[in-house]
């Protein structure tokens, strides 16, 4: 497409890059993010407002980042949404070049933990049910590509608007109403293109195509007051999502003894996503790294976001790091502290082992 302004009715352009054109970092920036929310997750930081005092700064801010968190795998999606959706590719390449390379991740993973965990369950149970979600998650959204993309490929200025309103009300009303006793919302349940009781059970479905609708309005916007406007609409939304988020997790807490808090954590993500791809494509799409070595640095350590995913979410490798970064600081640092710590020091240990199993050509095609 041109770059001419779009009216609504117009077919909007695929979001590609152009031929063998620079390598775009604000990809690299998005997917490094998404692997510190995912540790954060699964350490101390995640729960550290039960180690403050109740409604004070430090707890209403952990309860919002307890929810802020939960953009890791959402982004990753997005990531593949943006990078893949346009692409025109057969059935057959899809699964020899993208499912296959995830299935044996699959089938290989699963043979180290029946080997390596004591009383584990057999392989096919391992395999088929045994794994993280997000594994059996990306293998879905691989295979509806086709249907995606053509989804998307007819999707005009106008369409993409709805469907990003239509997400929103959706996927944030579901999530509103979760922790009061006796309400029963079913609507949202029927609407999995845009939301699902389970928040994460719709994510590689609704964030992808997220993804490539904010990209296109990102390659094809002209007017630069516009461009700021969305950027603002996000923030707005992030900062209330946030808000939100920390209240019902509050009032659960309080009526439900925290029954709800993961599923509200996981439905307060669509405007922080949201915001933060799109700020981040924006603030560095184009951009190169000047420093020497440091452009190289930053696209290993993206590539090797996949491989270190897999060892924090299949290995107790995180508990360990996190005791010994505790046994130095025990008084001092506090837990939050010692998280924050812990998962630098993982970041730099996972990456260093996914680089130099990469070394090894065919690793490197799967990793």
């Amino acid at each position: 497409g041109g770059n001419h302004i779009m009216t609504n009715t117009a077919k909007t352009p695929h979001p590609t890059t152009t031929g063998h054109s620079e390598r775009n970092i604000s990809f690299d920036l998005i997917r490094i993010l998404a692997i510190f929310l995912v540790m954060y997750n699964h350490r101390e930081t995640y729960i550290f407002y039960h180690h403050v005092p109740r409604m004070g700064l430090r707890y209403m801010l952990s309860m919002c980042g307890a929810a802020f968190c939960k953009c890791g795998p959402p982004l990753f999606f997005m990531v593949s949404g943006a990078l893949i959706l346009h692409k025109k590719e057969s059935f057959r390449r899809i699964f020899q070049h993208r499912i296959l390379r995830i299935l044996i991740v699959m089938v290989i993973v699963s043979i180290l933990i029946v080997t390596l965990i004591p009383d584990s369950d057999p392989f096919f149970k391992t395999l088929f049910s045994g794994l993280n979600w997000y594994l059996y998650a990306y293998v879905g959204y691989l295979l509806m590509l086709p249907f995606l993309r053509i989804l998307v490929n007819h999707m005009t200025r106008k369409d993409m608007r709805l469907f990003f309103i239509l997400t929103a009300i959706a996927y944030s009303v579901s999530g509103i109403l979760i922790p009061f006793r006796g309400v029963e919302e079913s609507f949202t349940g029927f609407l999995p293109i845009f939301s699902s009781p389970f928040g994460s059970s719709c994510w590689n479905l609704a964030f992808p195509i997220l993804a490539y609708c904010l990209v296109s309005f990102s390659k094809h916007e002209e007017n630069p007051a516009r461009k700021k406007r969305m950027l603002l609409i996000l923030l707005i939304g992030t900062i209330a999502s946030l808000v939100i988020a920390m209240l019902l997790m509050n009032y659960d807490l309080t009526e439900n003894h925290g029954k709800h808090m993961e599923l509200i954590a996981q439905h307060a993500v669509l405007f922080p996503c949201c915001f933060i791809f799109y700020g981040l494509y924006e603030g560095f799409s184009g951009k190169s790294i000047r420093l020497p070595f440091s452009g190289k640095v930053l696209a290993e350590l993206s590539a090797a976001t996949f491989g270190m995913f897999l060892i924090e979410t299949h290995t107790g490798f995180s508990k360990q790091i996190f005791d010994f970064v505790a046994s130095w600081f025990p008084h001092s640092a506090g837990p939050y502290l010692c998280s924050l710590l812990s998962i630098v020091l993982q970041l730099l240990l996972y990456f260093l082992a996914i680089f130099a199993l990469r070394k090894i050509p065919p690793i490197r095609k799967i990793l």
